[in-house]
């Protein structure tokens, strides 16, 4: 492959992913209210130890800046008066500020990622799926 075709192959790879992301975003705002990135930080916690981790592990996941995930955070908090996760202090360290997915966070991760999953196998055709799949071999 020269370099002209791997460029192109990266630029539509691209706006291929940047289709299926902005169409995972819509379904969650419309059936949840909540985007993508909070998708990403409600499921990172779940996957994690204790369902747990420290804002500052977050921020390269999430792909946010600190204090815009600070935000994301307080807005999880205060999700239609139910919090989806909590913030509490690092005993040991108090500049650190751990994040916890609360039980009702769980049960909205499972249902999106459901929804997800239900949403590309309805956008995607079988193609698609197997080229996607042997991406990330």
């Amino acid at each position: 492959m020269n370099n002209n075709e791997l460029f192109y192959a990266w630029i539509n790879l691209t706006k291929y992913h940047d289709r299926i992301l902005k169409a995972m975003d819509f379904t969650l705002q419309d059936q949840y209210q909540l985007g993508i990135k909070e998708f990403y930080l409600m499921y990172y916690l779940a996957h994690s130890k204790q369902k747990k981790m420290r804002l500052s592990e977050l921020v390269p996941k999430v792909g946010l800046s600190h204090s815009a995930l600070s935000r994301l955070v307080t807005r999880l908090e205060r999700y239609r008066g139910e919090p989806l996760v909590e913030r509490q202090k690092d005993t040991s360290d108090k500049r650190s500020v751990d994040i916890f997915l609360l039980e009702k966070g769980e049960q909205y991760i499972q249902e999106m990622q459901s929804l997800i999953s239900q949403s590309l196998q309805k956008q995607m055709s079988e193609k698609d799926m197997q080229n996607i799949k042997r991406l990330v071999e």
